[in-house]
């Protein structure tokens, strides 16, 4: 991956520009951004799969219970999706201690989140206490939920993705049901709109059998047709914009040899701004 200084440079080298002497280095930067988001959208090369399990970040306490000791025991379910991807391609065991107050259990949190947690559950018990409940937070993985046919690009979360930005288009989607992942056959929003989603009846909720995708960029969204009947785990593959250089620490997520074409288009640019339309349009 190259630096931020590593594609100054070369921009400069193309401008004959070594010593700053015609352009600001803060326009430079700029320039050079502009053109890394320009070559992602033109050739699709920063391109990543949401994943379809995770770790559990923390519990949320639904029912403190009554009469709990200090150190009740807490046992959560194996993992119950595994990946198969490295590092941990059968998932690792969670681990979780508890807050109790006055007998009741205030706070839920994870020692160690695991891997290959989709919908774990956590048994607590104790020698006196009873009634206590929690439900698991596993940040990263996507979801379909009953009933609802539209998700927005801007809800997917990219954090774990060094040097990714955002989504600004979905090549597919695939939902994972009865221990079956399937594509789901895409469509033309036109079409999508004319010959499918003219049964506009909410009573029919089944695995979703036709997709489609409406605008591009943060404001794009995909639809699923029929509507969930239950929440399916959804795998999307995704183009991304990058982040903006802002230093040499900076992640630049442009593979080789694609970052090789930003230092000609951030060239282009500056030679618009020079006026010079020859040297733009050869750039």
């Amino acid at each position: 991956m190259s630096t931020l200084n590593d594609y100054l440079k070369q921009t400069q080298k193309f401008l004959h520009d070594t010593r700053q002497e015609l352009l600001n280095p803060r326009d430079l930067v700029d320039y050079v951004n502009r053109a890394r988001r320009e070559v992602a959208e033109r050739t699709q090369c920063v391109r990543r799969l949401t994943p379809i399990c995770g770790s559990i970040s923390g519990w949320k306490v639904t029912n403190g219970g009554t009469g709990y000791s200090n150190s009740p025991t807490l046992t959560i379910t194996g993992p119950d999706f595994p990946s198969g991807a490295p590092i941990n391609p059968n998932g690792l065991q969670a681990t979780a201690t508890a807050t109790v107050s006055g007998g009741v259990i205030t706070a839920i949190f994870s020692q160690f989140g695991g891997a290959g947690y989709f919908q774990p559950q956590i048994t607590i018990t104790d020698s006196t206490g009873h009634g206590a409940t929690a439900v698991p937070i596993v940040a990263g993985v996507n979801h379909l939920n009953p009933g609802q046919e539209q998700y927005n690009f801007s809800d997917i979360d990219v954090s774990s993705w060094p040097g990714v930005d955002s989504v600004f288009a979905i090549r597919s989607a695939s939902v994972l049901y009865a221990n079956w992942r399937y594509s789901v056959p895409y469509y033309a929003f036109s079409v999508y709109q004319a010959r499918i989603r003219q049964f506009v009846s909410t009573q029919y909720q089944y695995v979703p059998c036709y997709s489609t995708q409406f605008g591009q960029g943060n404001a794009g969204s995909f639809f699923f047709y029929p509507l969930p009947s239950q929440v399916l785990q959804v795998e999307y593959d995704c183009q991304c914009e990058p982040q903006d250089l802002i230093d040499n620490q900076s992640v630049d997520v442009i593979p080789s040899p694609w970052s090789d074409i930003v230092p000609y288009f951030a060239a282009h640019l500056c030679y618009l701004e020079l006026q010079n339309l020859n040297s733009a349009r050869f750039y």
